[in-house]
């Protein structure tokens, strides 16, 4: 069998960790090649061997194109041999157009005589814009070269990443969770490009923690755990089952675990919630926006990307200003401006952006978890170093975050392991309302059903838990109740009964248009 791309018995190590150990992998021309693990298994660092970040004498093994070894040096060497790489994180230059982005580094550059000396050049946009046009028809991108890339949207910034890699033809082209951000919209459209690139013949290596997207697009899987290899199966021997088992090294029987608890009063009310639009004169991102939550309920708000979910609750969690509307605690009036107004009155928030929110990248994992609450940890007037300790351990081993230990900095963390630093950020405060905005975006399969035990276990104990999920099988399968967004507002709320996938797509997608 010829290889387009192969990985053999590559081993790259760092301090205190053994990364990847003897991992092979290959890919076949034209084909869709699914490579999946849990967070930490060692799928970033292979990745990183791959596209030359990880430069050729620091790690052992041999990496061969179409039969020839190749030694990458760096990132821009590998894309000359031929390997195009997206990476899981939206990096486009917004305030360039779209064509700019594609060929930023490569700009067709029209040289014009000059009165003085020699010869200047300037930018040739004609050929540029032309050359875009034809890239993007002829890959079925549906994007316009002119494009303000502030404007486009995130599954379109996403779709203007693989233009960008497309446009060097690679042989083999690297998609790193790329549907992470994107609506079911977006998914179906990039979907449509992949079919597209292999029946062309590019081979793809397809990175993704969704085994619903491994088992449509990829016709074969190789999986990882531990930094090595564990099986590849070929498109006719999918078995969900086995794919998790071996991702995981354990049967997983129920993705969604019961629980049985009798929820109790109400515990938090938004009236009328109001927010102006920051850029936008006489706009608002939500208007008029009404719900309450319960002790030991999980309340699912459900919306397609851009309803307003996200917005609604970092104005409860002080993060973006009020301009109208109430919010009451136990029935009692609350004034939240910031976050530690939040914080102060039972309210914490794992939000969906931890570069941003979540997580300090220069702290280990103790500093960042132990930082939200530490007057739990003081003996006398100074933290304790025990008590940060004990009480850091607990999330550390309940939320199995894959690290040497407490003190490795969050910055070396796998992003599903950083995701669940952040959570147990917000577990530390303990608090009576918990907002959990993409709490299992970028996680593996066993590290859902691991935050998922841990969500009932905080309902157990009578916390409220506003829930949001661009994962409409997540929200229903753990959600109580559901709000629903549409355009900034609340359209409709449902039970758990009536929550089923169509309702709440419908809901989703006309009930705002039928009420104008």
């Amino acid at each position: 069998m010829d290889y387009v791309l192969e990985a053999i018995n590559i081993t790259k190590k760092f301090p205190g960790v053994l990364a990847n150990d003897q991992v092979c992998l290959n890919v076949r021309k034209g084909e869709v090649l699914g490579l999946i693990g849990e967070n930490g298994a060692g799928k970033s660092t292979l990745l990183k061997v791959l596209n030359g970040i990880y430069p050729h004498g620091t790690y052992g093994g041999t990496l061969k194109l179409n039969g020839e070894e190749i030694r990458p040096t760096s990132p821009s060497e590998a894309t000359r041999l031929g390997i195009g790489y997206v990476p899981q994180e939206i990096n486009v230059l917004k305030y360039f157009s779209v064509a700019e982005n594609i060929y930023m580094s490569d700009l067709p550059l029209e040289r014009i005589k000059g009165a003085g000396k020699g010869n200047r050049a300037f930018v040739d946009f004609k050929t540029m814009y032309s050359a875009t046009e034809e890239l993007l028809q002829r890959n079925h991108i549906n994007l316009n070269p002119r494009a303000d890339v502030r404007k486009l949207s995130i599954g379109q910034q996403q779709l203007l990443m693989i233009a960008r890699a497309l446009a060097t033809n690679p042989k083999v082209l690297i998609l790193d969770e790329p549907t992470t951000s994107l609506s079911n919209e977006d998914v179906e459209q990039l979907f449509h490009v992949v079919r597209k690139l292999k029946e062309k013949g590019t081979s793809i290596i397809f990175v993704t923690h969704k085994l619903a997207e491994i088992m449509e697009l990829t016709d074969r899987v190789t999986i990882l755990r531990d930094g090595r290899n564990i099986s590849t199966f070929e498109k006719k021997d999918y078995d969900t089952a086995r794919i998790i088992h071996d991702m995981i090294g354990r049967d997983l029987t129920n993705m969604y675990p019961a629980r049985d608890v009798k929820i109790g009063e109400e515990v938090l009310r938004v009236e009328h919630l109001t927010v102006a639009h920051p850029h936008i004169a006489n706009k608002n991102l939500i208007e008029d926006v009404s719900f309450c939550v319960h002790a030991g309920e999980v309340l699912g708000m459900a919306g397609l990307v851009g309803a307003g979910r996200s917005e609604v609750c970092m104005a409860i969690f002080g993060m973006l200003p009020i301009k109208s509307g109430e919010i009451y605690l136990h029935g009692k009036k609350i004034d939240i401006k910031t976050s530690e107004d939040a914080i102060r009155h039972g309210i914490g928030m794992v939000s969906e952006d931890r570069k941003i929110y979540g997580l300090n990248f220069v702290w280990d994992i103790r500093t960042n978890i132990a930082v939200s609450n530490l007057k739990a940890l003081r003996s006398g007037p100074l933290v304790s170093r025990r008590k940060m300790n004990a009480r850091v351990k607990t999330y550390f081993d309940e939320l199995r975050i894959k690290a040497p230990t407490m003190g490795t900095k969050v910055v070396t963390l796998s992003g599903g392991n950083q995701q669940k630093v952040v959570i147990a950020r917000s577990l530390n405060t303990e608090p009576k309302i918990i907002i959990l905005d993409e709490p299992t975006k970028g996680i593996d399969v066993g590290s859902k059903n691991d935050i998922y035990n841990i969500v009932n276990s905080m309902v157990a104990d009578g916390v409220a838990v506003i829930m949001i999920s661009s994962e409409l099988p997540e929200l229903m399968g753990m959600s109580d109740r559901f709000v629903v967004m549409a355009e900034g507002r609340v359209v409709g709320e449902l039970s758990r009964e009536e929550g089923t996938d169509s309702r709440i797509m419908e809901m989703c997608v006309h009930t705002f248009k039928k009420i104008q």
